[in-house]
This record gives C-alpha cells, sequence and structure tokens, in this order.
C-alpha cells in the first residue's frame, strides 16, 4: 500500500504561481468544484512531508495522512485570497494541529510523539538557517550555529547532503530533488530521514552546550 501511495504521490505535478492563482479565483469566485479537487491534490505532498517529520510507528503513518488531508482541507475551504500570507505557510498550521491533535489522543504513543515534535524542532531549525529574514538579535549565534549545522553537513555522504540542501537550505521540491538523483521520491525520503538522524546525533551536543551557555 505504501509502494502505492508513494506511486501517485509522484505524479502530483507542481503548480506555476500563475496556475494556482487561477484556481484560487476559480474556486472561490466562480465556487468550482473543480479547481478545488485540483488544489487540493496539487498540495498532498506537504501532508507527506509533514507526516514524514514525525518519526512514529509506520502502522499510523496513514492516519496521520488521513488526518493531515483532512487539515489540508479544512484550510483550503477556510483560506481567503486577501491574507498576507501564503497559502501553504497557512495550511502547515492546519494540518499539523490535525495530526497532532490525533497522536495526542493516543496515550500509549505519549513517548514518540514526544520525540516527533523535537525533531520537527530540528527541521524547523535546519530551514530557519536558510532564511535571510532573521531577527538581527540572533544574527550572530545563528551565524555560529549555521557553521556547525554546515560542518555537519559535510560529514554526511553525497546523497545525503544533497537532499538535506534541497529540502532545508533551497526549499528545492522533493520531486526535483529525487529527478536529480535519478532516484524514486520514497527512497529519497529515506535518505532524508536517514540524514536528519545522523545530523541530530552530531549536533546534540552542541544544542546542550547553548542551551547551558545560554
Amino acid at each position: 500500500m505504501i509502494h502505492q501511495y508513494f506511486s501517485e504521490l509522484a505524479k502530483v505535478r507542481i503548480l506555476s504561481a500563475a496556475e494556482e492563482s487561477s484556481l484560487w479565483k476559480q474556486y472561490k469566485i466562480e465556487n468550482s468544484r473543480e479547481a478545488r479537487y485540483r488544489i487540493i491534490e496539487a498540495y498532498q505532498p506537504l501532508v507527506y512531508k509533514i507526516a514524514s517529520r514525525i518519526s512514529i510507528n509506520e502502522e499510523l503513518f496513514f492516519d496521520l495522512i488521513q488526518e493531515g488531508t483532512i487539515g489540508l482541507i479544512e484550510a483550503v475551504e477556510n483560506f481567503d485570497l486577501k491574507y498576507a500570507v501564503k497559502f501553504s505557510t497557512y495550511a502547515q498550521h492546519r494540518i499539523r494541529g490535525r495530526m497532532i491533535d490525533f497522536l495526542q489522543k493516543l496515550q500509549r504513543y505519549k513517548e514518540p510523539l514526544e520525540m516527533a515534535l523535537q525533531e520537527e524542532e530540528f527541521t524547523h531549525f535546519l530551514s530557519r538557517i536558510a532564511d535571510q529574514q532573521v531577527n538581527i538579535e540572533d544574527e550572530v549565534t545563528l551565524k555560529i550555529i549555521s557553521a556547525q549545522v554546515n560542518q555537519a553537513i559535510s560529514r554526511l555522504n553525497l546523497k545525503e547532503q544533497k537532499v538535506i540542501r534541497d529540502l532545508y537550505l533551497l526549499d528545492k521540491e522533493p520531486a526535483a530533488s529525487a529527478e536529480e538523483l535519478n532516484i524514486s521520491l520514497s527512497y529519497l525520503y529515506k535518505i532524508q530521514k536517514k540524514a536528519l538522524q545522523r545530523l541530530r546525533g552530531m549536533l546534540s551536543k552542541l544544542r546542550t552546550e547553548i542551551k547551558t551557555n545560554g
């Protein structure tokens, strides 16, 4: 089943800015159900991307995908074109919220949930390094951390380095990165997961020192 899901995910075509803008107008102004469906379909990889950061039992993977998809649908239906925020940013909160609410109801997965939140914090940390609009008060510390992260990334193998830099530092679409590496999308996500685990291990000492000395 998981291979079938990856196969369908790989078929999703990324919308251009013009195409997406047109679809939003068709849906919100003309109430086009087809446009609504195409927007939901185009953002399905975002649901997977968020779910893949939550490293819990694989048996819950499709439950998370289902919950995240509901969150995506809610985001599409409630999004206002007047919002001064990108839809992807708006949708992430809805998708993640549905997943976390679902997990919190499963008390037996309390420990994996805590690990999941720690992993998401770390991936957010990587993405933040690439953000050029950081608070000036954090700039010096961020540069120090960035140097350490880049050093850690350089210790990964070449495929792991490319995946991490593509997805987090260059904000490249996973499908595009997989095509450049000539690998399947599912294999790219396996590389991503392994690379994040290795980076967490290498940087755990650094993060402890920063908290201790902060």
